[in-house]
């Protein structure tokens, strides 16, 4: 079977329609953030606010910020490793399927510095110390580090994020107001388990649904696992 080929023009139009990109769109806040699989947040706490702003009906930043101290929706390190704003319930099921992609990016950028070192022992310590309270990485680092001297705070910090499913906790992402990127696990900021077997099913359709048409390199360059 044959289908029509769509020309550069068309798949661009579709992806912005997918986008809510050529109008917007009344939807709630929530339900549009869980249909895009998530807002890019690594630069700064403002382009989720701005994301949303182009897309939805009367929008206003206090909505957003809300969500976050209402625990709807988390700022975590999800797709190619970097931070995402997704719904509670995304974070919850994405987080544990993009996990071969976290422990490869580790090893690639710390492996040399992370060389026989336990690292389930130091998920476990690193997950008693964030849920204690929540803690930036330099407090973490140093903390990890007091038992073991001669390795780099930095890359022990780094390792945990990647072992654990770290979420940034407010005032941080809040609109006009700020602090530190500190950090606990999903599992106590949420209140709910990591879901045990998430499938990849899910994830496709996710994609093509807020980016497609789309080709599987496509997809393999949004959310970075192989």
């Amino acid at each position: 079977m044959t289908g029509p080929v769509l020309s550069r023009r068309a798949l661009g139009r579709a992806l912005l329609a997918r986008q809510h990109l050529l109008a917007r769109t009344d939807q709630q806040p929530a339900a549009l953030i869980h249909h895009l699989g998530g807002l890019q947040a690594q630069a700064a706490p403002q382009p989720p606010y701005l994301g949303l702003l182009a897309r939805l009906d009367g929008f206003t930043p206090e909505r957003l910020s809300t969500l976050i101290e209402q625990r709807a929706v988390v700022r975590t390190a999800l797709q190619r490793g970097t931070i995402h704003l997704v719904t509670a319930e995304d974070c919850l099921t994405l987080r544990p399927l993009l996990q071969p992609m976290l422990d490869q990016a580790m090893r690639t950028t710390f492996g040399k510095r992370l060389t026989g070192l336990d690292l389930d022992a130091l998920a476990a310590e690193a997950r008693t110390l964030v849920e204690e309270r929540p803690r930036t990485f330099q407090q973490l680092g140093a903390l990890l580090a007091a038992s073991r001297p001669d390795r780099d705070p930095a890359a022990l910090a780094q390792a945990a994020r990647c072992r654990l499913p770290l979420v940034q906790v407010p005032p941080r992402g809040l609109w006009g107001r700020g602090g530190p990127a500190a950090h606990t696990t999903a599992e106590a900021w949420l209140g709910r388990p990591l879901d045990p077997s998430p499938g990849p099913d899910g994830l496709v359709l996710r994609y093509l649904a807020a980016f497609g048409p789309a080709s599987a390199a496509d997809l393999r360059q949004w959310c970075g696992l192989a």
